[in-house]
């Protein structure tokens, strides 16, 4: 399933959260490769549908004719408590899926987080990394460790798609995703305490973009990969993501 089909039609994707911030990177590195369908929690000057993801009945038919959803929608705050979790990335998430299988979407890429395994790096909060835990890279073999409730969903996440993927034949892609950021500038953390952090997990607009188009290219049942750029003081084992998903981060923290 290639982004760029010269052969073909282009690919019909849905993007969730469409509005937010890697989603316009995506809506401007891809647009010309992909047929994009716009889905909003809320009017923002964007066309697109307004739907609650979290209502099972205003996501029906929302995904009819679709080839792929890309779903970024989340409460994306580490510090998000339970309440807002279980709307926006639990039961919205299996809205989601649920949706795709019913509407014969063949692929759904997930927005998935570093947040699923920083938690043996955590410097005392899910934003900042310890430097003295870094003697090893993890491995998207490792067991899981959040660092937050939201880490937690983001796995609930990978999960269902693993079960929807043996279960309906609905191929899966999930990206443990790093830090990017409006300004595309790893420097933007310098001389604070996120400093380490950063350098730890950017992730650039170019390498995002490409992360996503492998994505949408690979014809695996299921996958999961690191987005993130190439850190020196990065704190996840890329092979496996490049051997796997073919993705090789070009842009790096280091200045």
């Amino acid at each position: 399933m290639a982004a760029n089909q010269s052969q073909g039609p282009k690919l019909k994707v849905g993007l969730t959260g469409a509005s937010g911030n890697i989603a316009t990177t995506l809506r401007e590195g891809l647009g010309d490769e992909v047929d994009f369908t716009c889905f909003l929690y809320e009017e923002c000057g964007l066309e697109g549908q307004i739907v609650d993801l979290s209502d099972s009945a205003q996501v029906a038919g929302a995904f009819e004719g679709l080839d792929v959803v890309i779903h970024l929608a989340a409460q994306i705050a580490a510090s998000t408590p339970w309440e807002g979790i279980l709307q926006n990335n639990i039961e919205a998430t299996y809205n989601v899926f649920e949706e795709c299988r019913r509407a014969g979407v063949k692929k759904v890429i997930f927005a998935s987080t570093n947040h699923t395994q920083h938690g043996e790096f955590m410097d005392g909060s899910p934003m900042k990394t310890d430097p003295a835990k870094c003697r090893h890279r993890a491995r998207l073999s490792d067991l899981p460790a959040p660092d937050s409730l939201y880490g937690v969903s983001k796995l609930f996440g990978e999960n269902l798609g693993k079960y929807y993927s043996l279960t309906y034949g609905l191929q899966f892609v999930g990206l443990r995703i790093g830090w990017t950021e409006q300004a595309d500038d790893p420097r933007a953390a310098e001389g604070t305490d996120q400093e380490f952090h950063m350098s730890v997990l950017f992730l650039s607009k170019r390498d995002c973009v490409e992360a996503f188009r492998k994505a949408l290219e690979t014809d695996r049942d299921y996958v999961l990969g690191y987005a993130v750029s190439n850190n020196r003081n990065g704190i996840f084992d890329l092979r496996e993501t490049a051997e796997k998903l073919g993705f090789i981060p070009q842009d790096s923290a280091d200045f």
